[in-house]
């Protein structure tokens, strides 16, 4: 399992995991509507969310309708939460029969959990004006991260099992190497009580008692 690395912008061109098997691609759904000339399954919730689940390293979800995902997610054996985690493809419900004639549902994936607990979504939407964005998303009062209870119904989360799982208040501190140990980047802030550090590039994992700060350059420093 390597570290999850969000995606916030929208598919390269020639991204294979959002190309369509019958274009040369790896995904199973159907052309997005209107078909993006470089990724053919966008623009469609479907298409992005299955592509994108696989991208982080979980197994192709199937690409029936937003709405039916948890069902045959369950079947597969998959894990359904009803709290966020990296990687993870939220589901909502259109209407209330789950028939497409009242509404197909949506999906979008997690790609950032704040520590004010809302959360960054990516996603894409049949029909849409765009074939990529992304969301920030609040759980509020009506458990429906946002969207009006009106057309849509939040069911869960489809746990990616490609993502890392960490004890609870325990966080990766992803970091750079530079000369002399010295750290470049910070990509997460550090909580709990067993913390631990991974070298970008490198396997080695360190408890954060192998660093110390280094108040001239206000950056971390791995201890040899």
């Amino acid at each position: 399992m390597g570290t999850f690395k969000p995606r916030l912008t929208r598919p390269e061109p020639g991204n294979r995991y959002y190309i369509r098997r019958t274009s040369g691609g790896l995904n199973p759904a159907i052309k997005g509507n209107p078909t993006d000339a470089a990724c053919d399954v966008l623009h469609n919730c479907v298409g992005y969310a299955v592509g994108r689940f696989s991208e982080i390293g979980g197994p192709w979800l199937r690409p029936v309708n937003a709405e039916l995902f948890i069902q045959f997610a369950e079947k597969d054996g998959l894990t359904i939460e009803q709290t966020p985690s990296l990687g993870a493809c939220m589901v909502w419900q259109g209407g209330t029969t789950q028939q497409a004639g009242d509404g197909a549902g949506h999906v979008a994936i997690v790609e950032q959990i704040n520590p004010d607990g809302s959360i960054i979504t990516s996603e894409s939407g049949y029909g849409a004006k765009k074939p990529f964005w992304t969301t920030r998303r609040v759980k509020g009062a009506n458990g429906n991260w946002g969207e009006k209870p009106s057309r849509y119904k939040f069911l869960g989360f489809i746990k990616n099992p490609a993502v890392e799982e960490l004890p609870a208040g325990v966080r990766w501190l992803e970091i750079e190497l530079g000369a002399l140990h010295e750290v470049r980047e910070v990509k997460a802030v550090l909580i709990g009580g067993e913390n631990y550090v991974r070298l970008r590039d490198c396997e080695d994992v360190l408890k954060i008692a192998d660093v110390e700060y280094n108040t001239e350059t206000r950056r971390p420093v791995v201890i040899d």
